[in-house]
């Protein structure tokens, strides 16, 4: 049987990749703020199909959308995109 490969990660390294890490920051503030998903969509003008595809890594969004999504969670893109740990 072979083995499933965790979402969002690469095929050649096994490392996350970029949209599933910014799926991740994104359900991770959406969460502290105590936003469901439709109400970030909302405030987003997304559809709220769209961020759960983005948190789960399915889908690679442009950096419009990406802006918007930070911004709607009260954040800077800048700051959805930062590796933990590289505190400014």
């Amino acid at each position: 049987m072979a083995t499933r490969k965790p979402r969002g990660t690469t095929e050649i390294t096994g490392h996350i990749g970029l949209s599933a890490l910014f799926g991740q920051q994104i359900r991770k503030r959406r969460l502290h703020l105590g936003f469901s998903q439709e109400e970030l969509a909302d405030r987003a003008h997304l559809d709220r199909t769209t961020v759960g595809r983005v948190e789960r890594g399915e889908f690679r969004v442009t950096l419009e959308v990406a802006g918007a999504m930070a911004q709607a969670c009260e954040t800077s893109l800048w700051e959805m995109l930062r590796p933990a740990g590289n505190e400014v």
